[in-house]
């Protein structure tokens, strides 16, 4: 596609096309939060199996809603957790909302974007606290505003009373047929109440089919059109704003699970250290002991001693260790044991005046 075309598109289809590139802006967004955490998540988390909540960027729990962060019904369609899911929504997106938006209008599809996000997480939020589910599940994803999409072309296909139009009809309920049979197969990766939501919002929209055709463009859609397109960016401001006051407590937590790594990387360096100190026993165990050190060890200023560790490890695997390279081995290990400790001090330093009071948190990243 050229630049021309791509002109065209945003031209002809401005809400798609907005809401198209928020959620690639988000995503990448995530994936670049994300890449900055030890351990960096595997090309295979990024694009298939999921780099983790998205609770920074305004992903939905029922523990959130009972909190009153209402606005995550909205900000929670911006949200996705991996290339796959993504991938499969924009194409979904994109046909559906480029048909919607050409029919109605730019105004109108903001409208129904925000209608069947809204009311379908709400609808699935209500479905999921009556039948007791985990307060911390995570959900996020177009997929709720697609399936009432679904809906409304579903409905507008009977309303338009055209017999063309009654195909429209039948392909929509097809999918509808398939998207929930999927959900029965894969319940743990799809929210199925969600998509239940979007689709019984959607439906009776597509009952005002000829209303919103002759409404196209004119005054009342603009009305509605901008007053949801503020609630979508009070959604997006709320959750901003939550994010910013979360930001010590975020820092806290990360501290803490910093010191617990650094706990558990000291006493495995002790049960090494255990080992080279008797120069005897059995040192299969010490490679999979030093390579688990890794997210911690292998970066300055313990990278150098501790790659030579891992190679002597794999070597003391083969052979018996000289007196000289056991040596050696000795004086890396503590030299990576003086630094784990100097940092381990540190932080802990760090976590208790934070946890105090005494220092201002960071800003959030």
């Amino acid at each position: 596609m050229n630049l021309r075309a791509i002109a065209k598109e945003i031209r002809d289809f401005p809400a798609t096309v907005l809401f198209s590139a928020s959620w690639l802006l988000v995503f990448a967004a995530m994936v670049a939060l994300r890449m900055r955490e030890l351990p960096a998540p595997s090309l295979w988390q990024v694009l298939v199996a999921g780099i983790g909540d998205g609770r920074r960027f305004g992903d939905l729990t029922l523990a959130d809603l009972a909190a009153g962060e209402y606005w995550r019904l909205i900000t929670c369609n911006f949200v996705h957790y991996s290339g796959v899911h993504i991938g499969m929504n924009l194409f979904a997106f994109y046909l559906l909302g480029t048909l919607l938006e050409s029919w109605y209008g730019s105004w109108a599809l903001v409208t129904i974007y925000g209608i069947t996000g809204v009311g379908g997480n709400g609808l699935s939020a209500l479905a999921r606290t009556a039948m007791g589910s985990s307060p911390n599940v995570h959900s996020g994803g177009g997929s709720v505003v697609i399936m009432g999409l679904i809906g409304v072309c579903a409905t507008a296909g009977w309303a338009s009373r055209r017999e063309g139009d009654r195909e429209l009809t039948w392909q929509m309920l097809k999918a509808l047929a398939i998207t929930g049979a999927l959900g029965l197969m894969f319940p743990r990766y799809i929210d199925n109440w969600g998509h239940a939501g979007g689709a019984v919002v959607g439906l009776p929209i597509g009952l005002a089919h000829r209303r919103l055709l002759a409404g196209a463009g004119g005054p009342r859609a603009w009305a509605l059109g901008s007053a949801w397109l503020l609630v979508i960016v009070a959604g997006i401001a709320a959750q901003a704003l939550a994010d910013h006051r979360e930001a010590g407590a975020r820092e806290l937590a990360a501290l803490a699970r910093r010191v617990d790594a650094d706990r558990a990387a000291y006493r495995t360096l002790l049960a090494v250290k255990a080992w080279a100190s008797r120069g005897a026993g059995d040192p299969r165990a010490l490679v999979p002991a030093m390579t688990s050190l890794a997210p911690a060890l292998d970066r300055e200023p313990t990278r150098a001693a501790y790659r030579r560790l891992l190679r002597g490890a794999s070597e003391f695997t083969r052979r018996k260790p000289s007196p000289e390279e056991l040596a050696a081995f000795r004086a890396d290990l503590e030299a990576v044991m003086k630094s784990t400790r100097a940092d381990a001090a540190d932080r802990l330093k760090e976590y208790w005046s934070l946890r105090r009071g005494t220092r201002r948190p960071a800003p959030p990243a």
